[in-house]
């Protein structure tokens, strides 16, 4: 089966009838992008294709097919907020300021996009302070904030 010089943007089908795009030909190689299951592929620049028919094709092919995320700014995912997670961490205890950060990192790695974890870390120590936590550091720099009686009582009045 003669193959076509394939041309990026534009749609053909591969041997087994799969709808398929060329988003990018380079030097023996060619970047396809399923049109029924928005999945990339890198193939040799020989692959052999052939002209995109619909009534050939083996799937149908999606309504929307892939776009990439820039243009789909407003569907990702919020940031998960950084307090609940390190009070999470403070409270249990038994961790260094660099296992806090570190773990910090690798649960919400995009929300620490661009941010001083560590000072997050003293702003929450802080705000537990301030709230009637007493802060216990101990000799391998290990950190746990632990309420105290009266910070206890005032959450069970306040609910919070």
């Amino acid at each position: 089966m003669p193959s076509l010089d394939p041309k990026a943007g534009n749609r053909y089908l591969t041997i087994a009838g799969a709808p398929v795009q060329v988003l990018e030909v380079h030097e023996g190689i060619m970047v396809l992008q399923g049109l029924a299951s928005d999945n990339r592929l890198c193939v040799p620049a020989a692959y052999p294709l052939q002209p995109f028919d619909q009534g050939k094709a083996a799937w149908e092919i999606r309504p929307a097919p892939y776009s990439s995320r820039s243009k789909v700014k407003g569907l990702l995912a919020p940031n998960k907020a950084l307090a609940p997670i390190i009070d999470a961490m403070l409270l249990k205890g038994g961790m260094t300021m660099r296992g806090i950060v570190r773990e910090l990192r690798r649960k919400a790695s995009a929300a620490c996009r661009g941010k001083d974890l560590k000072a997050n870390v003293r702003a929450r120590l802080y705000w537990l302070r301030k709230r009637g936590h007493r802060i216990r550091w101990n000799g391998q720099e290990r950190v746990q904030a632990a309420p105290t009686p009266a910070a206890r009582s005032a959450s069970r009045l306040t609910g919070s």
